[in-house]
């Protein structure tokens, strides 16, 4: 089961490719594209008016502060590199420094477009199941008129809807400007490949 494709797939999608987002962004070298730009800022404030943008960026700062700033994680990810060194080590600890602090750049943005996102949270779930019903309404209903259907739609889907998820973090780590707008298609995009999966799942039993 471990070494099944839709395993290796699951770990590609939800842990190496996310990983090597965070890694090898910050190697970029310009830190403002690392910053919640302001045609991002103003998505926001179209979907939920700016009182609700401007509340919703408070939680993402206390959120980042809690969990980063006040247990002393930035601190001490920087104590290496601001060391001084007697013998000189080539910029490395000038490097390491930039790509550190873009690193907590890009980690601050993925907490601020995760509580976009989690805004969506409880609607793609409902969404979501009401399409996997509907397809197990649909899928009832090809069986008891003897209809046969691929295996291929079940496969599809359901690695669709581990590429859909990984995508989803994958998101949070791009260094472009993301609309918050993006969500909901990310949300019919699911419920689709729900109610395939429902619809194809062992349809010819």
């Amino acid at each position: 089961m471990s070494n099944s494709r839709f395993v290796s797939h699951m770990r590609l999608w939800l842990v190496v490719t996310p990983v090597l987002m965070a890694t090898l962004v910050p190697l970029l070298p310009e830190s403002a594209r690392f910053e919640v730009d302001a045609a991002e800022q103003a998505s926001v404030e179209s979907v939920f008016g700016e009182d609700r943008a401007i509340a919703l960026a408070d939680r993402a700062n206390q959120r980042f502060r809690e969990w980063f700033v006040d247990s002393g994680l930035i601190r001490r990810s920087f104590a290496g590199s601001n060391n001084q060194s007697v013998v000189g080590d080539g910029g490395s600890a000038g490097f390491a420094a930039g790509w550190m602090q873009r690193f907590w750049m890009e980690l601050y943005r993925a907490v601020y477009r995760a509580t976009i996102a989690g805004n969506w949270g409880w609607g793609a779930v409902i969404f979501a199941g009401v399409m996997l019903n509907d397809g197990a309404v649909q899928r009832r209903i090809r069986a008891a008129a003897a209809g046969v259907a691929s295996p291929v739609g079940f496969h599809l889907a359901a690695h669709g809807l581990l590429a859909a998820m990984g995508l989803s973090a994958v998101a949070m780590l791009l260094p472009l400007s993301l609309p918050a707008w993006v969500w909901t298609l990310a949300v019919a995009g699911v419920g689709g490949l729900s109610w395939r999966l429902a619809a194809s799942f062992h349809v010819n039993r």
